[in-house]
């Protein structure tokens, strides 16, 4: 989880008209990102849950009858909607990074946005959205086809329409590094070119380490 973005809000361009869009576009991108990190809990959890309930399975014979407990719990549902919920973060931080590529119009935050758009695909993303249309065969009201693979889950992954993608710690760590980059982007084009923002980063640092020392020291 990540909580860096309000750090740059008074160090990005602006001008009388337009003040508040570069932080507003990177306060969301960032909640977004955070978004993506829990669903990926959320996603695992369900999984393991899933896994425990078929290894736990047992079954009872009587007279050549098997029974078994038809109690639901819903954990399948869990899983389809917290995936999909996944997608809408990783379509949101599509959206507002392109957004933020447009409004600083800076060369070095737009390799990032390429790097994201090459690792993540928003197909699925509206795919899910217009789940309507694609049971029906429709895409864009248009006749696409009956999609016989329709919301799986194949090992770590999410499958539609004969496409895998995956939806685990992997898939999240590549969009943490994204971020990651776009805050070093932030901080060399912005932040260190802002003497309050150097100022405050000089001066948090010197606080955790008198905090460190006070506490080997045995103080606190």
């Amino acid at each position: 989880m990540y909580d860096l973005a309000h750090k740059y809000c008074f160090c990005l361009p602006s001008d009388p008209q337009h003040n508040m869009e570069a932080p507003l576009l990177l306060l969301e991108l960032e909640n977004y990102v955070n978004g993506a990190i829990m669903q990926i809990t959320r996603i695992d959890r369900s999984r393991k849950a899933i896994e425990k309930k078929l290894q736990g399975i047992k079954f009872i014979k009587d007279d050549k009858h098997i029974h078994k407990s038809t109690r639901k719990d819903f954990a399948l549902t869990r899983l389809h909607c917290d995936t999909h919920f996944y997608f809408i973060c990783i379509g949101q931080v599509n959206k507002l990074l392109k957004t933020l590529c447009e409004v600083l119009n800076d060369c070095d935050l737009k390799v990032v946005y390429h790097k994201f758009t090459s690792k993540f695909n928003k197909d699925i993303r509206d795919d899910l959205e217009h789940l309507d249309e694609r049971a029906v065969g429709k895409k864009k009201r248009q006749y696409i086809g009956h999609i016989t693979d329709f919301c799986n889950f194949p090992g770590d992954s999410f499958s539609f329409d004969g496409k895998q993608y995956p939806v685990n710690k992997g898939s999240v760590k590549e969009l943490t590094q994204i971020y990651k980059e776009v805050i070093d982007v932030l901080y060399k084009n912005y932040g260190s070119k802002d003497s309050h923002f150097v100022w405050m980063e000089q001066s948090e640092r010197q606080s955790k380490e008198l905090f460190r020392y006070l506490k080997k020291q045995g103080f606190i």
